[in-house]
Protein backbone atom coordinates (compact mmCIF):
# COMPACT_ATOMS: atom_id res chain seq x y z
CA UNK A 1 0.00 0.00 0.00
CA UNK A 2 1.67 3.48 -1.37
CA UNK A 3 2.34 5.92 1.76
CA UNK A 4 2.06 9.82 0.87
CA UNK A 5 3.04 12.73 2.60
CA UNK A 6 0.72 15.70 3.27
CA UNK A 7 1.32 19.34 2.28
CA UNK A 8 -0.83 21.98 2.81
CA UNK A 9 -1.16 25.68 1.00
CA UNK A 10 -0.26 28.13 3.21
CA UNK A 11 -2.96 30.60 4.45
CA UNK A 12 -0.38 33.01 6.02
CA UNK A 13 2.42 32.95 3.12
CA UNK A 14 0.93 31.11 0.01
CA UNK A 15 3.44 28.59 -0.73
CA UNK A 16 3.12 24.25 0.35
CA UNK A 17 4.46 23.63 3.70
CA UNK A 18 4.72 19.48 4.47
CA UNK A 19 2.40 18.65 7.45
CA UNK A 20 4.10 16.21 8.94
CA UNK A 21 1.67 13.81 8.66
CA UNK A 22 1.88 10.28 5.95
CA UNK A 23 -0.91 8.47 5.29
CA UNK A 24 -1.38 5.28 3.43
CA UNK A 25 -4.04 4.86 1.11
CA UNK A 26 -5.34 2.08 -1.18
CA UNK A 27 -5.77 4.21 -4.42
CA UNK A 28 -2.33 5.63 -6.24
CA UNK A 29 -2.97 9.13 -6.79
CA UNK A 30 -0.80 10.83 -8.83
CA UNK A 31 1.76 13.07 -6.97
CA UNK A 32 0.89 16.36 -6.03
CA UNK A 33 -2.95 16.21 -6.30
CA UNK A 34 -5.38 17.90 -3.99
CA UNK A 35 -7.59 15.59 -1.98
CA UNK A 36 -10.45 17.24 -4.19
CA UNK A 37 -9.27 15.86 -7.37
CA UNK A 38 -8.46 12.50 -6.24
CA UNK A 39 -11.91 11.93 -3.94
CA UNK A 40 -15.32 13.07 -3.16
CA UNK A 41 -15.82 14.56 0.04
CA UNK A 42 -18.46 11.54 1.09
CA UNK A 43 -15.67 9.17 -0.30
CA UNK A 44 -13.13 10.34 2.03
CA UNK A 45 -10.70 7.60 3.42
CA UNK A 46 -10.63 7.37 7.20
CA UNK A 47 -6.82 8.29 7.29
CA UNK A 48 -7.96 11.57 5.32
CA UNK A 49 -10.76 12.54 7.61
CA UNK A 50 -8.67 12.20 10.50
CA UNK A 51 -6.22 15.04 9.20
CA UNK A 52 -9.15 17.84 8.77
CA UNK A 53 -8.84 20.39 11.28
CA UNK A 54 -5.01 19.82 12.08
CA UNK A 55 -3.35 22.90 12.03
CA UNK A 56 -0.05 22.80 10.07
CA UNK A 57 2.87 25.22 10.58
CA UNK A 58 3.89 28.43 8.14
CA UNK A 59 7.91 27.68 7.58
CA UNK A 60 8.14 31.52 6.57
CA UNK A 61 6.06 33.15 9.66
CA UNK A 62 6.47 30.25 12.49
CA UNK A 63 2.49 30.98 12.61
CA UNK A 64 -0.04 27.88 12.71
CA UNK A 65 -2.76 27.62 10.52
CA UNK A 66 -5.76 25.22 9.18
CA UNK A 67 -6.22 24.68 5.67
CA UNK A 68 -10.03 23.29 5.14
CA UNK A 69 -10.32 23.94 1.71
CA UNK A 70 -9.36 20.10 0.33
CA UNK A 71 -8.32 22.03 -3.07
CA UNK A 72 -5.10 23.11 -0.50
CA UNK A 73 -4.56 20.10 0.62
CA UNK A 74 -1.97 17.57 -1.30
CA UNK A 75 -0.19 14.42 -1.09
CA UNK A 76 2.53 13.37 -2.45
CA UNK A 77 4.46 10.07 -2.73
CA UNK A 78 6.63 9.44 -0.03
CA UNK A 79 10.42 8.91 -0.89
CA UNK A 80 11.97 5.45 -0.50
Amino acid sequence: MPQYDVYVLCNECGSVHPMGIGVFLDVAPFDDQSIEEIYERNLLPPQLQAIEGHKALCLKTGKRFIQNDLKKIFLKAKQA
